[in-house]
């Protein structure tokens, strides 16, 4: 079965970009907030909730591995490695001489060092991976479970539950390993695993709930469809009311307080369950025909460059205001994003398709 692009899934990936183009500008400062969207958004789709059941055990086969890493390589590296190069010729982001700080334009490449916004990208790249070793572990789950003859419904639930425990022990180990951190301005973290995981276990969240589905009224269904607009509509007017800039003014106790930062679990299951709630929603919802509007759309599918290209852009209009900062560089890395998807992302992922078909 061919998963095929939802819309509104792109509408969500043009405010999670807005909102850290915005915070980078100096408005709102929900960039953590953005962040969690796109890592929850990875973790979900790595998982591929509208193929067939049991895709996991595909896994077990180096075909598959190499089919994996063959689409996430042409997916991301080319655009990457196309604006990186016109951030070291054209706007001296990058030092191609550096061999050894995160300013080098080698390290960077691959993922070694990252400058400044590139710590998000190498949290990506990391996460992709491992992802098939991810997918890997819940086969064998599955297969050790099998033996109980559990229903289609209760094995999503048990795999549900699983990768939820592999959620707390990620958060707890990871960062006290420090041989796994990742470099970055010029300090070691750990790689975010837990918050790629929180989106992979809302993918099989979701084939419960269609499971589910089948056996519940059409009434039940659409005041289920009601809430869950209601419920992504509350998250994206909390995600502009609960910025610093607005909280602070309420109390000054939020002086600082940027909720990406300071609760990145809790907003990662939030922005899990809006993705999987606008994943289930019909095409004629009212909040899905908004999320998958043309404009939204669009931006959503440039999105990855857009975030590549948006810091980068930005150092160099410092004289202007935030305001006109904003507008210049939104609109700037937004044409330059498009003739990259136009011309270099989608005709290679076009091509691997066809390869590898």
């Amino acid at each position: 079965m061919k998963q095929s692009k939802n819309n509104a899934i792109q509408g969500l990936r043009f405010w999670a970009i807005t909102l850290i183009i915005l915070s980078h500008c100096g408005f709102l400062a929900q960039g953590g907030l953005g962040n969690n969207i796109f890592f929850a958004m990875s973790g979900f789709f790595v998982c591929q909730p509208f193929t067939q059941e049991n895709f996991e055990y595909e896994y077990f086969s180096p075909k598959e591995f190499g089919r994996y890493y063959v689409k996430r390589l042409v997916r991301i590296i080319p655009a990457c490695w196309l604006c990186m190069f016109f951030a070291t010729w054209g706007l001296a982001f990058f030092d191609f001489r550096d061999f050894s700080t995160e300013n080098s334009l080698l390290l960077n490449m691959f993922f070694i060092k990252s400058k400044n916004h590139l710590w998000f990208l190498q949290q990506e790249i990391i996460f992709y991976i491992v992802a098939p070793f991810v997918i890997l572990i819940i086969a064998a789950f599955k297969k050790l479970i099998g033996t109980l003859k559990l229903s289609a419904l209760q094995m999503n639930l048990a795999v549900f539950a699983f990768i939820n425990l592999l959620v707390f022990v990620t958060y707890q180990i990871l960062p006290q390993v420090p041989a796994l951190f990742l470099y970055a301005n010029g300090s070691n973290s750990p790689l975010r695993l837990w918050l790629f995981l929180v989106g992979m276990a809302f993918a099989y969240l979701l084939r419960i709930v269609k499971l589910v589905k089948e056996n519940v009224s059409e009434k039940t269904v659409g005041l289920c469809s009601a809430i869950g607009s209601v419920y992504v509509v509350l998250c994206l007017v909390l995600s502009i009311v609960s910025s610093e800039q607005i909280m602070s003014k309420i109390d000054a106790r939020f002086t600082g307080y940027h909720v990406g930062w300071e609760h990145p679990v809790l907003i990662t299951y939030m922005a899990a369950l809006a993705i999987m709630i606008l994943c289930l929603l019909s095409e004629g919802n009212v909040v899905r025909r908004f999320m998958g509007n043309r404009v939204f759309t669009l931006i959503g599918n440039v999105s990855f460059s857009m975030y590549l290209l948006h810091f980068m852009l930005m150092l160099h209009f410092t004289d202007l205001s935030a305001y006109r900062v904003f507008v210049v560089v939104y609109l700037l890395s937004l044409a330059m994003s498009i003739a990259i998807y136009n011309y270099v992302e989608q005709p290679l992922i076009n091509k691997t398709k066809e390869y590898l078909n």
